[in-house]
């Protein structure tokens, strides 16, 4: 597998079977990743929550890097990367919930914007409703870096980080709450998609 010191890239993925509908890509260096598809749909990971074992409020320079259990555990592929990896070829997001949720365009700009994002095209059940387009053109915000259209800090208020408005509809970032603080959850704490799982879901 070819690798670019110098731009910290790799040149070519290989992708092995994950799922047998979809085939997953894996950077055999850390760091930066850039997705080829070959064939049918490739995916990389770029956020995966299991448990509570890695504190997700974290600082700006924190998000930037990578950090986390890695790929198949409790994980943050880093801004940095997220918008290297968008910044090449078409990208479709999917949540990774079994509803199948997608949009059609995703990226990340620079730091110098604050890594503004860009989504469009929902398409996927309705059920599960769509938390991504009202995030077209936010900013990332962290506890230190406040870039959201709330008065307060939403990253402070809701212990996390993310593409906050005013302030989530989803929360991928937020404290993962497992059985023993879900009894009597504040409001929208917790890894939240509200649309679907309500306020006071937490995952």
């Amino acid at each position: 597998m070819p690798f670019n010191a110098s731009s910290g890239l790799c040149a070519h993925f290989r992708c092995r079977l994950g799922l047998s509908h979809c085939r997953k890509c894996r950077n055999a260096n850390k760091g930066f990743q850039r997705v080829r598809t070959a064939g049918s749909d490739c995916w990389t990971t770029v956020q995966h929550r299991v448990s509570g074992s890695v504190d997700f409020y974290r600082n700006w320079t924190q998000y930037q890097s990578e950090f986390g259990e890695g790929p198949d555990g409790n994980y943050w592929i880093g801004l940095n990367a997220l918008h290297e990896i968008t910044q090449h070829g078409s990208h479709k997001p999917g949540t990774g919930l079994s509803t199948g949720l997608k949009y059609s365009s995703f990226s990340v700009g620079p730091e110098s914007d604050n890594y503004r994002l860009s989504v469009s095209g929902f398409s996927g059940s309705a059920g599960i409703g769509d938390c991504f387009s009202a995030l077209n053109g936010q900013q990332f915000t962290t506890k230190d870096a406040d870039h959201d259209t709330h008065s307060g800090n939403c990253a402070v208020i809701y212990h996390g980080a993310w593409w906050f408005t005013a302030c989530h509809c989803t929360h991928p970032n937020g404290e993962y709450r497992d059985a023993s603080k879900a009894t009597g959850d504040p409001y929208a704490q917790g890894v939240i998609w509200s649309l679907y799982f309500g306020y006071y879901y937490t995952h």
